[in-house]
């Protein structure tokens, strides 16, 4: 479906007062189209975060909402920690360096939150989540601006859209790969032995559940196994958002121009002098 849509928008574009609602003249600049690529990978990459470890603080730290909620707050702190300087980093480094650096501290905090465990202290977890969030703030800001920076006026309004449509997509996209990780993780790690098997059904289907069962039986091995378990996917699904990170770091090495170009000034006319001069 996707391989006809872009047919077909070029077909639009071809055709004499053809209006293609993704003009294909769009990825002609490089820096657009890996920035729009980069931005897609960042957000793959964050879920890793975002999807797990709310579970963890609530399944196995055993916070309810509203403390979970509390200690993403230092997600939120390195997002703008990151973001704010994002520009002037970006002037001094170049895009592409930048951009590079956003995904280095990302891939770092993410490789700090492997080493999480049901002990772990709240500052330790912060640190690293803050890690995260600050790499977010680089990257994603720094690619979104060398994406948009060389459109024309013309193309600003669908280029911005398009851009959006692929942040909007990386979230689900990266929800069901890194929660599958994280299911089949925990899964294989799940001890059920001589729970019965509508407890065991109910401990399958999500920590939640298995800290539930334990709870009704009292079973403290049940437990401690779930947490244990949902720790091992864990620690596999922020391995493979560490990984996603650093292919970030490298396609933006790769191909992002390392210098932005504005696009062209629109040229003097007679009329716009007489306006200066006057």
């Amino acid at each position: 479906m996707l391989a006809v849509f872009v047919v077909w928008e070029r077909h639009l574009s071809a055709r004499p007062g053809g209006e293609p609602p993704v003009d294909p003249a769009l990825y002609r600049s490089r820096a657009y189209t890996w920035g729009v690529i980069l931005i897609a990978v960042a957000i793959l990459a964050m879920m890793g975060v975002l999807f797990t470890m709310p579970q963890f603080f609530q399944g196995v730290g055993g916070t309810d909402a509203m403390g979970s909620g509390l200690r993403l707050l230092s997600l939120v702190g390195g997002l703008v920690i990151g973001a704010v300087p994002a520009d002037r980093v970006a002037r001094r480094l170049g895009a592409k360096l930048a951009v590079a650096a956003g995904f280095l501290v990302l891939a770092t905090g993410l490789a700090l939150g492997t080493a999480t465990r049901v002990d772990s202290s709240t500052a330790f977890v912060a640190v690293w989540m803050a890690m995260v969030g600050a790499g977010m703030g680089l990257a994603p800001a720094t690619a979104s601006s060398a994406a948009l920076s060389e459109l024309s006026e013309e193309h600003s309004g669908i280029g911005s859209a398009v851009l959006q449509a692929v942040n909007k997509t990386g979230g689900p996209l990266g929800t069901a790969v890194l929660g599958s990780i994280l299911t089949s993780g925990y899964l294989a790690g799940l001890q059920l032995t001589g729970v019965p098997a509508p407890a065991a059904s109910a401990a399958r289907e999500s920590i939640f559940g298995a800290v539930a069962v334990a709870g009704r039986l009292h079973a403290s091995a049940l437990l401690q196994s779930a947490r244990i378990a949902f720790l091992h996917g864990l620690d596999q699904a922020l391995v493979v958002s560490a990984g996603i990170a650093l292919a970030g770091m490298v396609l933006a090495l790769l191909f992002l121009p390392g210098k932005e170009r504005r696009p062209a000034a629109r040229p003097v006319t007679a009329d716009s002098d007489v306006v200066t001069s006057k």
